[in-house]
C-alpha cells in the first residue's frame, strides 16, 4: 500500500515538473461598442497559479464581475491548467479608450496583458445589442511575427 502511494506521488509530481509554458491573455468580445452597450473582457492564466491584478477600468462602468472560472487536467502526464476573470463593461461616453495592462506574478517574474483599445461610437437610435464571440488581443511581438508569415486575403465589414 505504501508503495502504491509513493508511486503515485512520484506521477503526480513527475507531471507537475511536465506542465506547459505559462501563458497569459486578454480577450474582448468586440473593440467597437454603440453607447449604452456593454462588452465583455476576458484574462486567462494558463500553467499558473494566479495573483491576479486586474487594470483600472477608469472610462468603464463594471456592470458585471469580476466572475472566476478554473480547469485543471492531466492526460498521458500532462498538466493543464487555466484561470480566467472575466468583466462585463460599459463605457461612460463616446470616445476613444483603453483598457490598461493586467499584470500576474508567477515565480517571482510579472506577465502583463496588451493594452486594449476600444472605440465608443455614438448610438442616437439607443440600439442594444449582446456581447459577441469574444477574440484574442495579441502582444505587438507576436503580432509583427504573425505579419512575416504569409496571410490570406482578409474579408472587410463596414459599419
Amino acid at each position: 500500500m505504501k508503495c502504491l502511494l509513493l508511486t503515485l506521488m512520484l506521477v503526480f509530481l513527475g507531471a507537475e515538473s511536465q506542465s506547459s509554458e505559462v501563458s497569459f491573455k486578454v480577450e474582448v468580445s468586440t473593440d467597437t461598442i454603440l453607447l449604452g452597450n456593454y462588452f465583455e473582457v476576458k484574462f486567462t492564466v494558463e500553467n499558473a497559479q494566479p495573483n491576479f491584478s486586474p487594470p483600472e477600468f477608469t472610462d468603464f462602468d463594471i456592470v458585471g464581475g469580476p466572475n472566476q472560472s478554473s480547469s485543471f487536467s492531466m492526460i498521458n502526464g500532462q498538466v493543464r491548467r487555466s484561470a480566467s476573470f472575466t468583466y462585463y463593461l460599459k463605457p461612460r461616453e463616446e470616445g476613444v479608450f483603453y483598457i490598461d495592462a493586467a499584470a500576474i506574478e508567477v515565480d517571482g517574474k510579472y506577465l502583463e496583458t496588451p493594452p486594449v483599445e476600444i472605440f465608443v461610437l455614438p448610438n442616437p437610435d439607443g440600439i442594444i445589442e449582446n456581447p459577441h464571440q469574444l477574440r484574442q488581443i495579441e502582444p505587438e511581438r507576436d503580432r509583427r511575427e504573425r505579419e512575416k508569415e504569409p496571410t490570406k486575403p482578409r474579408r472587410t465589414i463596414r459599419l
